[in-house]
């Protein structure tokens, strides 16, 4: 299982891939949004780099798209840093992508708002191309390419080493803070690099989520980018399903997951795009660094 701010706890059997088709570019501005359809209707789907490789929707917009959930088929995405997670009901909609459809896009339905800015949200490992590119601001004088390999090629996850510590690094392009999960606030709390710099504050989370998170400040570089503006991850619970059963409380696993940080818009302010070639499994950041 991968942990990271979102996991599956429910177990999915995803089908093969389709095959990928070229590239494709996205404006983030805020968030970038694609164009798809859903059972023959038109929809804007809200990339979110954090998210896996399928799709989330509301349980209002599946209505509205007729989009059948699956019999006896539930899902639960956990919330990296809390004990609770996000419960929905698993569903197979037919997805279709400039005229070529995606097997990819296995869909959650949820009891949550999961987004303002489309119809749904959609992980970037469900996008059926070979190169993505979400382009972000314009170029900076001494932009070079920093090229990052990948594991998982949709899996928008790099590895960097920070502080002397070896840490997983992914990206939010709508919020402007960074933020360090629950195992990276307590290294780098106790390495004295993050001091907390306020009281709690309330602070959008994924799918339409809110938690408590402790601001704090930082001299840190991620991939020689400044993090500046940051937030920490606490025990807080989650806030924001619609239904009172639709978060579920579990038991700790006791498994410890490792040390996250998620670069937020401030800290990308110099880098032009990213891009990630699948066939090639590598990301890169154009950035001034």
């Amino acid at each position: 299982m991968r942990w990271g701010i979102l996991s599956f706890l429910a177990v999915l059997c995803f089908a093969a891939p389709a095959a990928a088709q070229t590239a494709i570019t996205l404006r983030a501005d805020p968030a970038p949004i694609v164009d798809a359809e859903i059972n023959g209707r038109p929809v804007r789907l809200e990339v979110d780099l954090r998210f896996p490789r399928g799709l989330a929707l509301s349980a209002v917009a599946a209505q509205r798209l007729r989009v059948r959930q699956l019999p006896f088929m539930a899902i639960g995405i956990g919330i990296e840093g809390s004990e609770s997670s996000l419960r929905g009901r698993l569903a197979r909609p037919r997805v279709m992508f400039e005229g070529e459809e995606s097997s990819r896009a296995f869909t959650g339905v949820f009891a949550a708002p999961v987004t303002t800015r489309g119809d749904g949200v959609i992980g970037p490992g469900a996008l059926p191309y070979d190169v993505i590119t979400i382009e972000l601001n314009p170029e900076a004088t001494g932009a070079r390419d920093i090229v990052l390999p990948l594991e998982d090629a949709d899996d928008w996850t790099a590895s960097a080493e920070v502080g002397g510590e070896q840490i997983q690094v992914n990206f939010d392009l709508v919020s402007s803070a960074s933020v360090f999960n629950r195992t990276a606030a307590r290294l780098f709390d106790a390495a004295g690099a993050i001091p907390a710099a306020g009281e709690l504050t309330e602070r959008p989370l994924i799918l339409g989520l809110r938690t408590l998170m402790q601001p704090v400040s930082t001299e840190l570089t991620v991939l020689g980018l400044p993090v500046g503006a940051a937030f920490a991850r606490t025990n807080a619970p989650l806030l924001g399903a619609l239904e009172e059963d639709a978060v579920v409380v579990a038991a700790d696993s006791g498994e410890a997951p490792p040390p996250i940080v998620t670069l937020g818009r401030s800290a990308l302010l110099r880098c032009a795009y990213i891009r990630v070639d699948r066939r090639a499994r590598t990301m890169t950041l154009r950035c001034a660094v």
